[in-house]
């Protein structure tokens, strides 16, 4: 018995790596080619300025709104900080200009492209975690656990998506993919996606094995709890 439940869950650790690492690909893809649209098409620009801006308010709104006795709410402060971060992407949406932003140092772009790929990853992350939760939930007769649902996994979850949104904005602006003309545009992006993948691999593995953990850290707690009977202290 014991044999069959360590196999279990080391099995749910390799899958829950394995696709994290696999997400972590899409997601860094999906985040290059948002900041190359968000570089070169108006109207991209102005959408993601204002889903950036409608998203960082709701954040912020939430945790103004939140009561301050909540054991599991994560600092305040840091997470306003993190939503004023938000509606600064959706500005600097609208300011992107990339007939003012070409030829400019990468050392000047980069913060910039930090600054929209974390709000990028970020977006896509928890949009994917939902879709997830509700996917689980949708399939199973009985209530299904969230996929993420204690706050330790919402915090790795927040801190691994800022990490790819930092890294992959990094990468984009200091190899000047935007800079390069539209028929060069693609060889560029193939570029940087070399450095990008490996990257997503690797936090997108730490996000799926951690996730695994603290979830089964969490059942294990529970069983423990279910385990414990008033005849216990007694004994």
């Amino acid at each position: 018995m014991g044999l069959e439940c360590t196999a279990k869950q080391g099995g749910l650790y390799v899958f829950s790596t394995t696709v994290g690492a696999g997400l972590g690909v899409v997601i860094s893809m999906v985040v290059n080619l948002a900041l190359i649209e968000i570089s070169i098409s108006p109207f991209f620009s102005m959408y993601f300025g204002v889903l950036f801006i409608l998203v960082g308010c709701l954040i912020l709104w939430r945790v103004l709104s939140h009561e301050a006795q909540d054991p599991l709410q994560m600092k305040r402060l840091h997470l306003s900080i993190f939503a004023g971060t938000i509606i600064l992407s959706g500005v600097l949406c609208f300011l992107l200009d990339r007939k003012i932003f070409v030829g400019l140092a990468p050392w000047m772009k980069v913060p910039l492209y930090m600054t929209l790929g974390l709000a990028v990853a970020f977006a896509l992350t928890f949009s994917i975690v939902d879709v997830l939760n509700y996917l689980i939930g949708f399939c199973q007769n009985s209530v299904a656990k969230p996929v993420v649902e204690s706050s330790q996994q919402v915090f790795l979850v927040l801190i691994v998506s800022v990490a790819m949104g930092i890294a992959f904005g990094f990468t984009f602006g200091l190899l000047d993919v935007e800079d390069e003309e539209i028929y060069h545009m693609r060889v560029a992006l193939m570029r940087e996606e070399h450095y990008c993948y490996p990257m997503g691999i690797v936090l997108g593995a730490i996000s799926g094995f951690g996730n695994e953990f603290y979830r089964q850290k969490d059942d294990y707690a529970g069983y423990q709890g279910l385990a414990q009977t008033e005849f216990d202290e007694d004994i």
